[in-house]
C-alpha cells in the first residue's frame, strides 16, 4: 500500500523523536520495528470488523456480549491505522512519539523479568514516550520472522501467533492520543490486564496471577465470562486490541487465520492441552483452578497488586452455544488437525477413558474422557483404552498411522471407521 511505501520521516506521519540513550545499531532496530508495525497499520486503517469471524471472536469476545464497546474498540483501531499517513488524526502538535533507550523511569527489567518496553503519556514536554529496554534487542523483527516463516512453510509455525508479536504496536496502543482518552476522547485508558486462577478452593483465598501477554492469554480473557463487562474489559485490553489486529495481519500474509495455540476452556475434551502447558484446569464440578505446574509469572512492576481494576479473577467461561456455529465448526477442525492423526469413533461403551500421544506440539501422553458415539483425534497410531465400569481392564491397540478413520467396536476391537 501507499502508505507503507512512505519514508517515516513524512510530514504526514507519526515522528519519532529524541533517541536518548539509543546508539545507532538500537536506533536502527527501533526504526525497523516501526516500519514493521505500519504493516499492521496499514491492515487496520480502514476495517470494518466482522465480529463473527475467528480472529474477533478469540480476542474480542463473542458478538453476542460486546455490542456495547463495538465502536469504541473500532474508533482505537482505525485511529492507529492513521499513524501511517492516512490522515490527521490529532493536533499537530502531537504527531511525535518521544522514544528512549535509557530507562528513565527504572521500569526496565531486573534480573526476574523480560520487559521489552514501557510506554508513558508524558516527558516532561507532554510527548507520549516509548523506552525500549534490552530484552526487544535480542528478538528477530515481526517482518523477519514473517519472510522465515513462510520459507519454512511449516504449518504449525507460520498458524501460530506465539511465534509473531510487535511490541512497537503493543506499545503505540497505551498513547492516549491512540485510545482517545483523557483530553482526546471519552475512552478509557488502554491497559496491560492480568488474570487470575484459584490456586485451590476461592475459601482458601490463594490464587495465582499472569500478565496478559501472548495469545494464550489474551484469548483467556477474551473468553472470560462474565456478560456485564467483558466488552468494557476488551476494549481496555491492549494484548487483545493488538493481537487481533496482528492476527489479521498473517492471515492477510498466509491466507488463513493463524488459530494456533488453541485454548479449550474444558480441558478434559479436545484438544488435550500439556498438563504442563495449560495455565488453568477444570476440576470435576466445573471450577477453574490455577495449573500449579506452571512456573510463577515475573514481576513486571512493584506496584501492580492483585485486585487492582485491571485484574480479572477467571472463574467461569463463555459455553460454546454463546459463539458462532461457524467459529465453533472451524474450531473442531482446528483440533483435529495433527502429524499421524486418526479419527477414532467411539462406538463400544457409555462411557470411559482413552490414553494417547499429545499434538505433536506438546509433548508426553494424555488421558482423554470419552463417551458413545465420540470422534477423537488420536496420534502415531495406538491407543489405550478402559471404562468406567472395568476400570483395571487396560487394552492398547496399535495401527498404521497412515489408516484412516477407526472405529472401536462393542467387540473391543479397531474396525474401518470409513
Amino acid at each position: 500500500m501507499a502508505a507503507f511505501a512512505q519514508d517515516d520521516n513524512d510530514n504526514l506521519r507519526t515522528q519519532l523523536v529524541g533517541f536518548e540513550g539509543c546508539d545507532q545499531t538500537k536506533q536502527n532496530t527501533i526504526r525497523q520495528a516501526w516500519r514493521d508495525s505500519w504493516q499492521i497499520m496499514d491492515v487496520i486503517g480502514d476495517i470494518n470488523i466482522n465480529w463473527d469471524e475467528a480472529a474477533a471472536v478469540e480476542f474480542l469476545g463473542p458478538p453476542a456480549f460486546n455490542q456495547g464497546q463495538r465502536a469504541a474498540i473500532q474508533d482505537i483501531l482505525r485511529n492507529l491505522g492513521t499513524i501511517t499517513g492516512r490522515g490527521i488524526p490529532v493536533p499537530p502538535f502531537d504527531w511525535s512519539v518521544h522514544v528512549r533507550c535509557d530507562d528513565w523511569k527504572l521500569w526496565c527489567p531486573s534480573s526476574v523479568d523480560k520487559t521489552e518496553a514501557y510506554t508513558t503519556n508524558e516527558d516532561g514536554n507532554n510527548i507520549a514516550t516509548i523506552n525500549f529496554c534490552d530484552p526487544f534487542f535480542t528478538k528477530p523483527t515481526l517482518g523477519a520472522v514473517i519472510v522465515n516463516a513462510r520459507r519454512a512453510n511449516n504449518p504449525r509455525y507460520m498458524f501460530n501467533l506465539a511465534n509473531y508479536d510487535s511490541t512497537t504496536f503493543h506499545e503505540l496502543l497505551h498513547i492516549n492520543w491512540v485510545h482517545k482518552s483523557g483530553r482526546y476522547g471519552l475512552n478509557r485508558e488502554v491497559e496491560d490486564y492480568r488474570i487470575e486462577f484459584w490456586d485451590g478452593s476461592p475459601s482458601e483465598g490463594r490464587y495465582k496471577t499472569r500478565d496478559v501477554y501472548g495469545p494464550e492469554r489474551a484469548k483467556i480473557l477474551a473468553r472470560y465470562r462474565n456478560p456485564s463487562q467483558i466488552g468494557a474489559i476488551i476494549a481496555r485490553s491492549d494484548e487483545n486490541l493488538g493481537l487481533y489486529a496482528l492476527a489479521k495481519l498473517i492471515q492477510q500474509k498466509f491466507g488463513a487465520y493463524p488459530h494456533l495455540p488453541l485454548v479449550n476452556s474444558v480441558p478434559s475434551q479436545r484438544p488435550w492441552i500439556s498438563l504442563s502447558d495449560s495455565l488453568f484446569l477444570v476440576n470435576e464440578t466445573g471450577g477453574i483452578v490455577a495449573n500449579s505446574s506452571v512456573p510463577d509469572d515475573s514481576v513486571l512492576f512493584s506496584d501492580f497488586l492483585p485486585g487492582d481494576n485491571s485484574s480479572i479473577i477467571i472463574d467461569a467461561f463463555f459455553d460454546d452455544s454463546d459463539l458462532p456455529a461457524d467459529y465453533i465448526a472451524a474450531w473442531k477442525g482446528w483440533s483435529l488437525d495433527g502429524v499421524g492423526l486418526t479419527s477414532l469413533h467411539i462406538n463400544n461403551y457409555d462411557s470411559g477413558w482413552i490414553r494417547t500421544s499429545a499434538p505433536s506440539e506438546s509433548s508426553g501422553t494424555r488421558d482423554i474422557a470419552v463417551k458413545k458415539g465420540d470422534t477423537v483425534g488420536v496420534f502415531d497410531g495406538w491407543v489405550t483404552y478402559w471404562t468406567d465400569q472395568c476400570p483395571g481392564a487396560i487394552a492398547t491397540l496399535v495401527w498404521e498411522e497412515s489408516y484412516g478413520d477407526v472405529s472401536l467396536e462393542a467387540d473391543g476391537y479397531l474396525h474401518d471407521g470409513g
